[in-house]
């Protein structure tokens, strides 16, 4: 099994809503974002995604969330934007955006500190 993966970021506001402490107030992050695709078999250029693939497709996925506050934008207006829900989002944003591709998505990492991490994975029935 081969395994790929990018590292990027964004920095972004938001507060939890059904919260009791200091996280539901309004504060920020600069989320380092991982995303991990893996494939039983390599193709073209010997490759399991090109890498150029994978961060522009990341990239168009987290720029609408790029130094914004979260609880305005779809759809952390309606959920808690928790680093759960933001790595669920961006997997399932990203498999889309991936197209065919999009399989071969294992994992998304949203890193909150250099501490904490939120890691949402593809279901073992795809």
């Amino acid at each position: 099994m081969y395994e790929v993966e990018i590292v990027t970021s964004f920095s972004a506001a938001h507060s939890l809503r059904d919260y009791n402490g200091k996280c539901e107030r309004l504060h920020g992050h600069n989320y380092k974002i991982h995303v991990a695709a893996r494939s039983s078999s390599t193709g073209r250029g010997g490759m399991v995604i090109d890498f150029t693939e994978l961060k522009q497709a990341t990239s168009s996925v987290i720029d609408r969330f790029d130094h914004r506050y979260l609880n305005e934008v779809s759809p952390f207006d309606t959920i808690e934007p928790s680093a759960e829900h933001i790595a669920k989002v961006v997997f399932q944003s990203l498999e889309q955006e991936l197209g065919a591709s999009g399989a071969m998505l294992h994992s998304v990492s949203v890193w909150e500190s250099d501490s904490s991490r939120a890691t949402y994975f593809r279901d073992a029935d795809g």
